[in-house]
C-alpha cells in the first residue's frame, strides 16, 4: 500500500512539473523564402536563423515558400 502512495504522489508531481514547464510557450511562424523552396534549404535555414524546423508549404497559388515554426 505504501509502494502505491509513494508512486501516486510521484507521478502527480512529475506530471505537475511537466505541466508548468510547457505552459505558456508558443509556437510562432515566419515565413523565410517566398519561391520555389528547396526542402534542405529551409530546414538549415530555419534552424540557423530562428533555431526552429523549416518547411515548404504549398500556397492558394501553387508557389512553394519555406515557414519556419519556432519557439516565441
Amino acid at each position: 500500500m505504501t509502494k502505491f502512495t509513494f508512486l501516486a504522489i510521484f507521478v502527480v508531481v512529475i506530471i505537475g512539473m511537466v505541466a508548468n514547464e510547457t505552459q505558456g510557450q508558443h509556437i510562432c511562424h515566419q515565413i523565410l523564402t517566398t519561391n520555389n523552396c528547396n526542402g534542405a534549404a529551409c530546414t538549415t535555414l530555419c534552424e540557423q536563423k530562428l533555431q526552429g524546423s523549416g518547411q515548404c508549404v504549398r500556397t492558394v497559388d501553387r508557389r512553394f515558400i519555406c515557414v519556419c515554426n519556432y519557439q516565441c
